[in-house]
């Protein structure tokens, strides 16, 4: 008799547990099944902030040289490379910077101080744009450039702007 009575408590004892593991088992389920949701929700929205920033990329390199394939094609036509004209052009503008006088690729006298270019970016095949600044003064300027089988650059400025000075 007391061998079945312990087998009884053991039966009942290994239940409970079998029970217990049923249980917190189905719990476990739901609380992995709910973080695989969240984390379903979260890679979608990833998704969508991937998608937004390939397509303002894309926007924002529309207008650059070196994704612009027909410009490219009219530069190589030429016998350049992208990345020769680029040195060529933005060394040209940049080295013009000195310290005792203005750029003279910049058509505006500096105000505070000598005019500098501090950025080139080259939007195709014919059209540069630069932001200059004498240090208290910030504008840009459009130009139009040229290249000859020669590689001499001609820089025409097309037009310019200064900002009024912000308080």
């Amino acid at each position: 008799m007391k061998n079945t009575k312990i087998f009884i408590y053991l039966f009942a004892l290994a239940l409970l547990y079998i029970v217990f593991q049923q249980v917190n088992a189905g719990k476990k389920i739901k609380r992995d099944a709910q973080k695989i949701e969240e984390l379903r929700g979260k890679l979608e929205k990833a998704g969508k902030v991937k998608d937004s920033l390939e397509n303002e990329t894309i926007e924002l390199s529309y207008f650059d040289l070196r994704y612009d394939d027909y410009g490219s094609e009219y530069i190589e036509d030429l016998g350049f490379s992208i990345e020769a004209v680029e040195s060529l052009i933005l060394d040209t503008l940049l080295e013009a910077n000195t310290v005792e006088k203005d750029n003279p690729f910049v058509p505006l006298v500096g105000m505070q101080g000598t005019t500098k270019i501090d950025r080139v970016k080259l939007l195709n095949h014919k059209w540069a744009i630069a932001d200059f600044t004498d240090g208290t003064y910030w504008g840009q300027v459009l130009y139009l450039y040229e290249l000859d089988k020669n590689k001499i650059l001609k820089l025409d400025v097309i037009s310019s702007h200064i900002y009024p000075k912000v308080k």
